[in-house]
């Protein structure tokens, strides 16, 4: 029972601060990267679910007005990864870290197994940045397992600072067959 509270003490902890501010990317962006909670709690869904989507916390930033996430099982040992991320007015920069979690069984606990980075930053006299999105399958993982994915989306406005948050789908049973 303790330990139920104290997990959900920590969920409830990373919703109220998923929108957290730095001054600059470097050390930061790593920083706050590798304290990204990997054990939060997802649900495991039922066969026959092929996708979970997540878009993050409801606070809304003053630039950084939601951050998509979405897992869904294509079937044949191919899972689609999608991420989005969308601003209220233009930024100077934008970050998406996705990290592909499995579950395991035995451990009763989440693993990480890969993780895609991606990054755009706005050019002189280029198009302004206000959204961005990624959409890409992946495939040779075992099938028979459950995946889900977190990520760290940030945004970087042109008057400093950064505003971030994090989305975490629930887990997916991957299939080696059709996608039922």
């Amino acid at each position: 029972m303790r330990k139920i509270r104290v997990m959900l003490a920590v969920l409830v902890g990373c919703i109220a601060l998923s929108i957290t501010a730095f001054a600059d990317e470097g050390a930061e962006w790593n920083e706050a990267i590798e304290n990204l909670p990997m054990h939060r709690e997802s649900v495991l869904l039922p066969e026959g679910i092929n996708k979970s989507t997540d878009y993050g916390s409801s606070a809304r930033g003053n630039y950084l007005g939601s951050a998509g996430l979405s897992l869904t099982n294509i079937g044949y040992n191919i899972l689609g990864i999608y991420a989005d991320t969308t601003c209220h007015v233009p930024v100077k920069r934008i970050r998406m870290s996705i990290f592909l979690d499995r579950w395991d069984e035995n451990e009763q606990d989440w693993f990480q197994v890969d993780a895609y980075n991606f990054s755009y930053e706005h050019k002189e006299g280029g198009e302004d940045i206000t959204f961005v999105s990624e959409d890409f399958n992946v495939s040779g993982f075992p099938a028979d397992n459950y995946y889900r994915l977190r990520s760290f989306h940030a945004v970087w406005p042109f008057t400093g600072g950064v505003e971030m948050q994090g989305p975490m789908t629930n887990g997916l049973k991957l299939t080696d067959g059709p996608s039922l």
